[in-house]
């Protein structure tokens, strides 16, 4: 005899805007660290920067939750983060090598 396999009940859905929030805060503390990387590795500019959107992330989240549009500014900030991350990984690696 043949059991049926048990469903587990899908994952509540999350409130957008309490998401967006979250996803801008966490995005805000990844340009931190980034910001911090690149002063490190003497990209003083590039960090200064970081740090400024990272600022904006923060004074601008709840107009980034409420509006659809604040959909677009977190892939925008998605896209930045991992092309800084790249560049900051490749510069720590040369880094060492040298």
């Amino acid at each position: 005899m043949r059991q049926k396999a048990s469903q587990s009940p899908s994952a509540p859905e999350g409130n957008p805007i309490t998401d967006r929030l979250v996803l801008a805060s966490r995005y805000s503390e990844c340009l931190r660290r980034l910001s911090r990387t690149a002063e490190r590795l003497r990209h003083g500019d590039l960090g200064e920067k970081l740090k400024e959107i990272a600022g904006c992330l923060d004074r601008m989240s709840y107009d980034i939750a409420i509006h659809d549009a604040g959909v677009e500014v977190l892939m925008r900030a998605a896209r930045l983060i991992g092309t800084v991350e790249a560049l900051v990984d490749r510069k720590a690696k040369a880094s060492i090598l040298h």
